[in-house]
């Protein structure tokens, strides 16, 4: 049976586990076993190119090519929640590929600084949401922590920056609230600068 809610898993999961921790009722109320259940889950919705998919529906397996990729794509803000959510989980994040959802994330970038939620054949799908640039950066953070601006070297390989100076040249006026948000994660250097909103 089709639940209308399937595709969104991870979002509805992550909500849940970010409740439970506000009320700090996950250790009481979860058995370490289910938190281990879910952290497996999370990572079955990992996707092989980087980054998370919002579900597991979407994984192909050993039937996934070329010409169904399109169909299973890693999601930004999937992304974001899960690896959310395996924080909030007691996860060491060892599991995560790292880089390649660093790649993955700097792919997602436009070239007018906005972040596009999926991507398809080589293309930035989604809206020009800066929501989406604050689920980046908080994707970012999380896999760089407190590292500088600028290349990363992970496994002898350097992994490209976002370019936050273009993300926050796209801004409009409606959409302050979120990216301000964002440069808060980015720290005081960004904060520094002054913000032109169109």
């Amino acid at each position: 049976m089709y639940t209308s809610n399937d595709s969104n898993r991870m979002y509805l999961a992550y909500f849940i586990l970010s409740a439970c921790d506000l009320l700090d009722i996950i250790a009481s109320s979860t058995t370490p076993a289910e938190r281990q259940d879910w952290i497996d889950w999370i990572y079955h919705c990992q996707h092989p190119h980087g980054g998370f998919r919002m579900w597991p529906g979407t994984d192909f397996g050993e039937r996934a090519n070329s010409e169904n990729a399109r169909w299973d794509p890693a999601n930004i803000n999937a992304t974001y929640f899960a690896l959310a959510a395996l924080l909030i989980l007691g996860d060491d994040l060892q599991r995560v590929r790292r880089a390649d959802t660093l790649r993955w994330v700097r792919k997602m970038q436009r070239s007018d600084g906005s972040f596009g939620e999926t991507l398809v054949e080589g293309k930035q799908e989604g809206g020009r949401d800066p929501r989406l640039g604050y689920c980046a950066t908080g994707i970012r953070y999380i896999l760089r922590g407190g590292t500088p601006r600028g290349p990363l070297d992970i496994g002898g390989e350097p992994v490209e920056d976002i370019n936050f100076d273009t993300y926050v040249g796209c801004v409009r006026q409606s959409e302050v609230f979120p990216t301000v948000l964002t440069l808060v994660i980015l720290g005081a250097d960004i904060i520094a600068r002054p913000l032109m909103v169109a």
